[in-house]
């Protein structure tokens, strides 16, 4: 065993250690708070930032897309009928001052169906444009082919509502307007009038009975006669169809009817009345029918109007 024994003081056994004198505070230590001893400390749970969103997120701003879509057409087409209203009470009523009370309510509501097309389209393009940024980034990868199929119809359907909107531009301000203008009526006064008719909810005013008039009697000295102008056809025009990509005959179905077959790698064209149509174009021995995905085509068929087919081999 090895023995320890306690080296001895040094100083005598008498000898009192010295105590420093204690300082008064002067304020010169800053208080340090407890917890700031305790340790490092993060506020609220760690959570996961998406920069780009995920798949829920981008198919609600397609599924925003679609029912701006289908919104902004049933608004063309109450346009439509607005508009081809008014020029039919404007083309009854063929002497005397201008019919008001007959065309001011389909007037305005033509106008108002125009402001919100055109309203309808500035939201259409925002989310246009975000469903193109995200297709960019490879985000369409992660959805569905449902959802796939909608991403790729984005850029075809947004073209269609900018041509949509010059046709109603056109038709309200130029046809439309041309005819008020001729009958003498001030659009002003057909906005107002037909504001109140819409706010009472009261139908059009019934339109006066033109006068019999005599074919035997002579017009009245500056009155002058209105030739009678034989009615317009709508112009008959020519299209085609190209399955020169494709090894299978394709049918050809115009506004739900059957127009005829394109055979197998060859070019066909057919006769159809020049206007907006919905275009159905299936293989013959195919079991698909018009209205499922990739079938239907609407578009505004002119003279020399061409769709073209790409089929895999």
């Amino acid at each position: 065993m090895t023995s320890m024994v306690l080296a001895p003081s040094a100083a005598p056994a008498d000898a009192v250690l010295a105590v420093p004198p204690q300082i008064a505070d002067q304020g010169l230590q800053m208080p340090v708070p407890p917890t700031f001893l305790s340790g490092f400390r993060v506020e609220g749970a760690p959570e996961v930032e998406v920069v780009f969103g995920d798949s829920e997120f981008f198919k609600r701003h397609i599924d925003r897309f679609t029912a701006l879509d289908r919104a902004m057409e049933t608004a063309r087409i109450s346009f439509s009928r607005n508009v081809q209203g008014a020029v039919a009470a404007l083309s009854r009523k063929r002497r005397g001052s201008c019919p008001v009370d007959q065309v001011a309510r389909a007037y305005y509501e033509a106008r108002r169906d125009g402001e919100t097309y055109r309203a309808l389209g500035a939201e259409l393009e925002t989310e246009s444009a975000l469903i193109r940024q995200l297709d960019s980034l490879g985000e369409t990868a992660a959805l569905t082919p449902d959802y796939r199929w909608k991403v790729n119809q984005v850029a075809g359907r947004y073209q269609e509502a900018l041509v949509d909107l010059k046709e109603m531009r056109l038709s309200f301000q130029v046809q439309l307007g041309g005819e008020i203008k001729h009958r003498g009526c001030a659009s002003a006064q057909l906005l107002s009038r037909g504001a109140e008719l819409v706010a009472s909810q009261a139908a059009p005013a019934a339109e006066e009975p033109d006068e019999p008039e005599d074919p035997r009697a002579k017009p009245r000295r500056g009155d002058p006669e209105e030739p009678v102008l034989p009615p317009i056809p709508a112009t008959t025009i020519t299209f085609y169809v190209d399955n020169r990509a494709c090894p299978a005959a394709q049918e050809v179905y115009l506004d739900g009817q059957l127009l005829g077959e394109v055979a197998a790698a060859s070019r066909a064209a057919f006769q159809a009345l020049a206007g907006r149509h919905s275009l159905c174009l299936i293989p013959r021995s195919s079991p698909a029918r018009c209205g499922d995905p990739g079938t239907m085509r609407a578009a505004f068929l002119h003279d020399g109007w061409q769709v073209g087919l790409h089929c895999s081999r």
